[in-house]
C-alpha cells in the first residue's frame, strides 16, 4: 500500500504512485516489490552512477547523483 516517505527520497525518484502528494506535501512511494522504479534524469530503471534506482538505493547522500525531494 501506498504511503508517505518515511526517509527522504531522491528528488529523481519516480513509481507510478509517486506522482503524487499527501495533503501535507509529502510524495507518496509504493514500497512494495512489485514496485517498479524510474529515474528521471536517466528515464530508465537506472540512476546516472549506473546503480538500480529504487526506494532503498535513492535515499540519503551516498549516491553522488542524489538530491533530496524538497
Amino acid at each position: 500500500m501506498a504511503q508517505p516517505n518515511q526517509t527522504a527520497h531522491c528528488l529523481y525518484l519516480r513509481t507510478k504512485s509517486a506522482y503524487f502528494r499527501t495533503a501535507s506535501g509529502e510524495r507518496i512511494f509504493d514500497e512494495s516489490s512489485t514496485a517498479c522504479y524510474t529515474c528521471l534524469k536517466t528515464l530508465r530503471p537506472l540512476g546516472p552512477d549506473g546503480m538500480p534506482a529504487d526506494a532503498q538505493a535513492c535515499h540519503g547522500r551516498e549516491r553522488g547523483c542524489f538530491e533530496e525531494d524538497r
